[in-house]
């Protein structure tokens, strides 16, 4: 091995560049030193000034109300929320119908299922863009641009699919009828 020469054994000496530095370098270290010269004693203030300025903008990007405070001092109408989301009444009605008839069949799992995947389409419609399709359900019901009580519904018909889809469970009639009826209630104002 020692008489094969493409092998390296023995690493040269760094040699450092001896060429000086370039002269906008030189300047802008002479210009930092005439500043901190004319700063002198004056660097206490500026920090204080930096952790004040620091502490404002956490305080004004965490606690909403001073934002909102800000904004009517400066004449401005804070932000109106995002639009609700709730399906179309028509829609929910079809969609009702046809997972009624699965029930009706004996097949809560599928109608649920049925609900799930409408619903994730209507979200994807309402937001406007596609759904990354490394999202799951629980991702989409943690979204939260989605209203609380769609949260919760949608949440609590994920974890039916679920149970029944990756758990092996069997959704009952009772299951069905509570995911219809927080769908339909959402949905439609009405159980």
């Amino acid at each position: 091995m020692r008489a094969d020469s493409s092998i390296q054994f023995d690493l040269p000496w760094f040699k450092p560049d001896t060429a000086p530095p370039p002269r906008w370098l030189l300047e802008l270290f002479d210009a930092l030193g005439r500043f901190v010269k004319w700063v002198g004693g004056g660097w206490t203030v500026l920090m204080w000034l930096a952790i004040a300025a620091a502490v404002a903008a956490a305080l004004f990007i965490l606690y909403r109300p001073l934002r909102e405070w800000l904004a009517l001092r400066l004449g401005r109408q804070p932000q109106s929320e995002a639009p609700r989301w709730v399906p179309q009444a028509a829609a929910a009605r079809a969609l009702l119908d046809e997972a009624d008839q699965l029930a009706a069949q004996g097949r809560f799992a599928e109608a649920v299922r049925l609900i799930l995947h409408r619903s994730i389409q209507d979200i994807e419609a309402w937001r406007g863009d596609p759904l990354r399709p490394s999202l799951t359900s629980r991702d989409i019901a943690r979204f939260d641009a989605l209203p609380d009580a769609a949260r919760g519904i949608f949440a609590r018909i994920v974890a039916d699919v679920e149970r029944s889809l990756f758990a092996g469970g069997m959704l009952t009639r009772t299951d069905w009828e509570r995911a219809r009826g927080d769908y339909a209630g959402f949905a439609l104002g009405s159980r």
